[in-house]
């Protein structure tokens, strides 16, 4: 099956713009499911290795549609990292659910959710209020207070703001660490029940194996699978891991959305 990629902007619950990407298959017939992929902490809507454009390619060509965009403050959507929070994304994430099920063409009970490191906490956040059908986490983050000690380990105190981080070129504020602290995925995969695969490396130096063990025990899911890349890094930078991981996901989508 043939695509069609468009570029879209939508606003977010304060009216700021989000950009994004939304792929479609061409020439299916009726409403079609549809994917939205959330990024991970300081990462876009392409992600590491493009792996986000690659498993929205292949979800195309089985008949998926998806949407990729970028958080407020990252990529090319409105706003600065330093004001970003994890609250706000999870309100982006509910703007980007409601945007993708009023697409024309896009069947709005048929939505599926995918997200990686942080992306996958905000996904389980928000997989209830979005009434979506099926959810992927990828590397998944299930304990937000991680961040604080990774902004401490990896990163630099800021220049131009005493208190905050300066990381991977982007200035991280105390808020968004102190807040963060405050959000519970697992009390939100908890009452969602539909059908939950958690993927998660062998060798994550990032977000620790445990956090896929607390999601899958976590889990109310009826049909739930946990799989380990074994070896694999965070965001599974090898031809193989990316191949098995887009295979798992397009599998669990193909079957349950």
């Amino acid at each position: 099956m043939n695509l069609k990629e468009s570029l879209v902007e939508f606003p977010n619950a304060r009216g700021k713009l989000l950009r994004g990407m939304v792929h479609r298959p061409t020439g299916a017939e009726g409403p079609v499911p549809a994917v939205i992929f959330f990024h991970g902490f300081t990462g876009d809507r392409m992600e590491s290795h493009w792996i986000f454009i690659k498993c929205a390619r292949a979800l195309a060509r089985e008949g998926i549609a998806s949407l990729r965009f970028d958080f407020y403050g990252s990529g090319e959507s409105d706003g600065t990292f330093h004001e970003a929070t994890l609250q706000g994304e999870i309100a982006d994430a509910r703007a980007a659910a409601r945007f993708m099920q009023r697409q024309v063409g896009i069947d709005p009970a048929r939505l599926g959710l995918c997200g990686l490191s942080l992306g996958g906490c905000v996904a389980a956040c928000v997989v209830g209020a979005a009434k979506a059908k099926a959810l992927v986490l990828w590397s998944a983050v299930a304990h937000p207070a991680i961040l604080q000690l990774l902004s401490k380990k990896l990163g630099k105190p800021s220049a131009n703001h005493p208190g905050d981080f300066e990381y991977d070129a982007r200035e991280i504020s105390a808020r968004f660490l102190k807040d963060a602290a405050k959000v519970d995925p697992l009390n939100a995969v908890r009452r969602f029940r539909k059908p939950t695969l958690i993927i998660h490396p062998g060798n994550d130096d990032a977000v620790p194996r445990t956090h896929a063990h607390d999601f899958l025990k976590a889990s109310a899911a009826r049909f739930k699978q946990k799989v380990i890349v074994p070896g694999a890094d965070h965001t599974f930078t090898s031809i193989a891991w990316e191949s098995e991981v887009i295979r798992l996901t397009l599998d669990w989508f193909r079957r349950y959305l």
